[in-house]
């Protein structure tokens, strides 16, 4: 029978392996951005032709880099196949398996070369690697492939059908084969067919790989397409694009219609002087020649003209960009009449406002701001109150309830507050001392503001006397411990600590709040306390303030002739403190 010459079809190997490398490489420079993975499926034709190099050189250059290493090479080239076909597909995994395969396969390999050499236990090994590494690659084509993407990878899996078929085949003719040959290239016309079926392989890999990558690609421009299409189409304002050489407009969206009367089909083919866009055509010459001398005009304000003859002003941004070799101007247009109605409805209510941007009005906001502490529990554990009964969890329901209905006390409290508080701004509201226990009013307010410390798992730490009687409005130093010690959980980060502590000094007691916060500047320190300086700033989790909280408590403070200050360091916390004198300050 008549034999294929083994070298020479290692060396067209060769060749066709370095053909697949220069188109791969190519492949690679095109899409490296776009599509990873391409580099390792370089590296494993630059592999495989290294190895078949090896092989072609076979008893010329020493048996362990012909046959162990050569054959660990094209083995190594599969494994880099598989593991660039992963990362083109995202589908990443473990390739220890692989990489033990490959290890047993040099040791087998090399005992069948040095210690008992064997051609046919080589082939076997060799066609049974291929047969493990074909099945995984066909797997991944078939099965780990996301169904959408399975239509561009089925060329590759029924490519790695046929080597795994042949593969087979092969490893069924070396076990059965009864003579023996020690030299590989003299062996038979059957072991040439099964070379050249590689070869065929060789020769319909990259094709296979650049069809697979041409697929997806026109998938990704196609989605691309629609996803800009579907964006260009329902942007609320009217986008054109139109020739500079002569202004003639060739896209346009459809909010066109909307905003302008004008139909779409009206508008294509046809400039913006020939449409009358223009309120008044001076601003078409200013706005070419700023488009001309800059390449682009930002958000400037024209008048513009509806089909209808209705006139509407409008925000424009155009800018010159080249399409297939030729200038082309793309513009925004954006009808902007609420905005203008707004800032004239501004302009003629600004006395109103700024009359109505008086101190009691802040007053009433702060309040309002107190507020909603009770109202988040309450809705939060409403919700999960809500969800529970949902799936038949009765568990701590009763605790939730609980908290539930503590804190529709504590609003409904801070509401009546909120009408004296109106009282007093309107001069009905009395200033009302009394004797009371400063610590029990403290943990009164702790409880109020359990629910917000706790979403933060913030600890508080109270260090006082048992109890501190002092001559006070109950209600205004009510308002300031919610105030200071809400700002301090609000300014603490979650899992931080507040200390309150309580110091009896000779003619006052001091009351200090620290907190493990984010800390006050020198300059936003001295704008506290100061109406016509009030200062906000969000909270850790993004809670919001009036700035205005710590203005009342001074005003409230200044009611029982005692002082309100804080001391701060950026980064490390605030010390906010407030005395009170022991004695009644009404008797001096």
């Amino acid at each position: 029978m008549f034999s294929l010459d083994i070298r020479t079809l290692y060396l067209c190997c060769t060749l066709i392996n370095i053909l697949n490398i220069v188109l791969i490489s190519s492949l690679h420079i095109q899409v490296k951005k776009r599509f990873p993975g391409t580099f390792l499926i370089l590296i494993n034709f630059c592999l495989g032709a290294m190895g078949n190099v090896l092989v072609f050189f076979r008893g010329y250059i020493p048996d362990w880099a012909s046959i162990p290493l050569a054959n660990v090479l094209l083995i190594s080239s599969l494994i880099g196949l598989l593991m660039g076909l992963e990362q083109f597909l995202d589908k990443k995994g473990s390739h220890i398996h692989n990489y033990i395969l490959t290890s047993i396969f040099l040791i087998i390999h090399s005992y069948y070369t040095f210690i008992e050499p064997d051609l046919n236990a080589r082939n076997i090994n060799i066609a049974f690697a291929y047969v493990i590494i074909s099945f995984q690659i066909i797997y991944l084509m078939f099965r780990r492939t996301p169904i959408a993407m399975r239509k561009i990878t089925r060329s590759i899996g029924y490519l790695f059908c046929a080597v795994f078929i042949i593969q087979v085949l092969h490893i069924i003719y070396n076990v059965q084969k009864e003579d023996v040959v020690s030299d590989y290239f003299k062996s038979s016309t059957i072991e040439s067919l099964f070379l050249s079926s590689w070869i065929i392989i060789t020769v319909l890999m990259p094709y296979t790989i650049t069809l697979m990558y041409n697929k997806r690609l026109i998938i990704n421009i196609n989605k691309q397409e629609e996803k800009f299409s579907k964006a260009f189409h329902a942007a609320p304002f009217v986008i054109t694009l139109s020739k500079f050489s002569d202004g003639k407009i060739f896209e346009v969206n459809k909010s066109v219609e909307a905003i302008s009367d004008y139909k779409i089909e009206d508008i294509i083919g046809m400039n913006s002087a020939e449409l009358n866009l223009w309120g008044q055509k001076s601003d078409r010459q200013k706005f070419l020649t700023s488009l001309s001398s800059n390449g682009f005009v930002k958000e400037n304000e024209y008048i513009f003209r509806k089909k209808s003859g209705e006139l509407f002003p409008g925000s424009m941004t155009a800018q010159v960009i080249n399409i297939n070799n030729e200038d082309c101007i793309i513009s925004v247009i954006n009808d902007i009449s609420n905005r203008k109605k707004a800032e004239l409805n501004l302009r003629n209510s600004e006395a109103t406002l700024r009359e109505l941007n008086s101190t009691k009005d802040k007053f009433f906001s702060i309040i309002a701001h107190d507020l909603r502490t009770p109202f988040n529990g309450i809705m939060g554990f409403s919700q999960i109150l809500r969800d529970q009964i949902k799936e038949n969890n009765y568990e701590d329901i009763d605790e939730y309830a609980e908290i539930i209905y503590t804190s529709s006390e504590h609003a409904m409290a801070l509401l009546s507050n909120l009408m004296e508080w109106s009282r007093s701004q309107s001069g009905q509201m009395k200033f009302n001392p009394e004797y009371i226990d400063l610590i029990a009013l403290i943990q009164n307010t702790l409880g109020l503001l359990k629910t917000s410390s706790e979403q933060k798992q913030i600890h508080i730490n109270l260090d006082a006397a048992a109890n501190i009687i002092v001559y006070a409005d109950k209600e205004m130093i009510e308002t300031v411990l919610r105030n200071i010690i809400s700002n301090a959980i609000k300014f603490t980060p979650k899992k931080g600590v507040i200390n309150i502590q309580t110091k009896e000094m000779e003619s006052e007691h001091l009351i200090s709040v620290i907190d493990s916060g984010v800390g006050i500047s020198k300059d936003d320190l001295e704008k506290l306390f100061h109406l016509d300086k009030s200062h906000t700033t969000a909270g850790t989790n993004d809670e919001s303030g009036t700035g205005l909280g710590l203005i009342l408590c001074k005003d409230f403070i200044d009611y029982h002739k005692g002082k309100i200050w804080a001391e701060s360091e950026v980064g490390v916390g605030t010390n906010m403190r407030f005395c009170l004198p022991k004695i009644n300050p009404l008797i001096n």
